[in-house]
């Protein structure tokens, strides 16, 4: 079952699929971006994270490998895109730790360093 969600997510960022990213997520999750130290717990807030990061220009997730355990799994992760200030381009690589409930991510916490995408 976590191997279904864990594709979907994948599959997810690499359309750049709000939709399909948002339905991999339990009715009650915690999504935590600890650069930023942002917190989400509901829907709508995940909604538009995803929406603001998607909308980047030529934004990309690329060279997306999962690692997966019966309850927990981690996906390395390239985002890529263009600074919108000075039109250079960035990459950045990261991972994000799932906790998997019910075959729904109940718990992400996204790690990387922001300072390549920053102006």
């Amino acid at each position: 079952m976590s191997a279904k969600v864990l594709q979907d997510a994948k599959e997810a960022l690499e359309g750049l699929n709000t939709d399909k990213i948002i339905e991999i997520y339990a009715d009650r999750f915690l999504f935590e971006d600890t650069s930023s130290k942002e917190q989400i717990t509901d829907r709508v807030s995940m909604r538009q994270y995803f929406q603001q990061l998607f909308s980047l220009p030529q934004v990309s997730f690329s060279e997306i490998r999962i690692f997966e355990a019966e309850r927990f799994a981690v996906i390395e992760w390239t985002w890529g895109g263009v600074k919108r200030t000075s039109g250079e381009p960035f990459r950045v690589r990261g991972a994000s730790v799932f906790e998997l409930s019910d075959g729904k991510v109940s718990r992400e916490s996204i790690y990387y360093d922001p300072t390549p995408a920053l102006a």
